[in-house]
């Protein structure tokens, strides 16, 4: 019976440290968002909004949205340790301008994409469904420097928003 106790105390005690530490652990956790034309050349017709997430100032990902009168694209660039190394892809195809109103929820992706990267090298893609915007390059190798290019762009801009401690928002999970 003593040693039943003993353990349980134990169990106790240690669930409520690991909850202190992990409580601990979301405190530099923080996000920006850019909802102004400061990341693109020129807005689309919806707009276009960019949000980037931060643990301990390091941005870990960006997501992008850009709303035309045809759809949507969303990009998400993951990263580690500051370097690129996956991009997820999303195209929406609808009339934004339709009446009643499209919730663009409800429609599924006409194309998504996976593009791996490995040291800053385009290594994987993985494409479903038909690919309709005309601004990305069709090879692999202007792939590649495209999405470099949006990458080291968008992630300059994230780490200027974020240099003002009153542009974050603080992650709560």
């Amino acid at each position: 019976m003593k040693k039943l106790l003993i353990f349980s105390l134990l169990c106790t005690l240690g669930v409520s440290l690991f909850a202190q530490n992990s409580s601990k652990k979301n405190k530099n956790h923080y996000f920006v968002f850019i909802d102004d034309t400061s990341f693109v050349a020129s807005m689309p017709e919806q707009g276009a909004t960019l949000t980037a997430f931060f643990k301990n100032d390091t941005l870990y990902k960006i997501k992008t949205w850009f709303g035309f009168n045809f759809g949507d694209v969303t990009r998400e660039y993951f990263y580690w340790n500051d370097t690129l190394s996956l991009i997820l892809e999303t195209q929406k195809m609808y009339a934004s301008t339709a009446v009643p109103k499209i919730n663009p929820d409800s429609i599924k992706a006409h194309y998504t994409g996976r593009y791996i990267f490995k040291k800053g090298k385009l290594t994987d893609i993985s494409q479903k469904g038909n690919y309709s915007i005309s601004d990305t390059p069709s090879t692999k190798a202007e792939t590649e420097a495209t999405f470099m290019m949006l990458s080291d762009k968008y992630r300059k801009v994230a780490y200027a928003k974020a240099k003002k401690k009153k542009n974050r928002t603080k992650v709560t999970e």
